[in-house]
């Protein structure tokens, strides 16, 4: 399983390690914190070189998440997942880059529209209306299309050896390497199911075990107020509120990540603006490019929770 070089395991920040000699600067874990709930850490390391960073929770079974090269002798390391749910959580690097594969969910849900308003007429309960899957591939070559990846769920999740959808899915083969194929929109039912899933790459069969997504329990509504001056939509205020009863919460509720404003346009011109993404904490955002008011088909407040899935609650304009 190891490859020449230097083999590292990290447990929130204590280090351990075994090396092989022979190859280049010996690994040092530095700056190795919890902010946010979210772990991160340096490596100084070798520059120039490749290098896959796996996860583990029991030094048994390690994923691959990702390959980097070093600049300057170093790598900065940022686990997006979060630390919740881990009692433990490894890490280690492997010199050269080993394809990597995840599944995550996408969960779709209406709020309602703008109708000219800055605030938008919303009914609650608000319910999710269709998800998707997705699936995530980094470090390989000759990506396919995504009409020849293969999507198959666990028994009633509308989904069997169906096909990826081109027009949500993509393809980057500089810097990042790497591919997102998205399935088709499921509407029956309108939550993705746990238990094994499988999805046909390469003519091999990359099986997931996934847990109860929780989706239904996880939809949380940010409700936005939008600022608009001379024509332009200036920014992008939001309050979180309960999808049941729409009373407004204290702030984003423990399970959510991050989140990002999504605005979208005609159909030459799906999206035409992304926020980053954006701190749990934080209720509003001013754009950074111009953007036409009268541009504007309707809008997204996108969010991911704890398990790795994306909720994106859209509104009309």
């Amino acid at each position: 399983m190891f490859r020449h070089g230097w083999h590292f395991s990290l447990i929130l920040g204590s280090l351990l390690y075994s090396t092989i000699t022979g190859f280049g600067q010996a690994p040092v874990f530095t700056n190795a914190s919890v902010a946010g709930g979210t772990f991160s850490t340096q490596i100084i390391i070798t520059s120039n070189q490749v290098y896959t960073i796996q996860v583990s929770t029991n030094l048994i079974n390690w994923d691959s998440v990702g390959s980097d090269t070093a600049t300057d002798k170093l790598i900065t390391l940022v686990d997006p997942r979060g630390t919740a749910g881990f009692s433990r959580q490894y890490y280690r690097i492997l010199l050269g880059s080993v394809a990597s594969f995840s599944l995550q969910f996408l969960e779709f849900a209406n709020a309602g529209s703008f109708n000219g308003n800055p605030t938008p007429n919303t009914t609650f309960p608000v319910v999710l209306n269709s998800y998707s899957a997705g699936f995530q591939v980094s470090d390989d070559t000759n990506y396919p299309a995504a009409t020849n990846v293969f999507f198959t769920g666990p028994a009633g999740s509308g989904l069997t050896n169906a096909p990826g959808d081109p027009g949500n899915s993509n393809i980057n083969t500089g810097r990042e390497n790497s591919a997102f194929y998205q399935s088709a929109l499921v509407s029956s039912p309108a939550a993705a199911p746990g238990g094994n899933w499988v999805v046909n790459y390469k003519g091999s069969n990359q099986t997931f075990t996934v847990t109860d997504p929780q989706a239904a329990s996880r939809l949380v509504v940010p409700y936005p107020t939008l600022t608009v001056s001379g024509g332009v939509l200036v920014s992008v205020s939001w309050v979180y509120r309960d999808a049941t009863t729409g009373a407004t919460l204290g702030g984003a509720p423990a399970y959510v990540s991050n989140i990002q404003l999504q605005v979208y346009g005609n159909s030459s011109q799906p999206t035409i603006y992304n926020s980053p993404n954006l701190t749990p904490g934080t209720t509003s955002h001013t754009l950074t490019s111009t953007v036409n008011y009268s541009d504007i088909s309707g809008f997204g407040l996108a969010y991911q929770d704890s398990l790795g899935n994306n909720y994106v609650v859209d509104y009309g304009h």
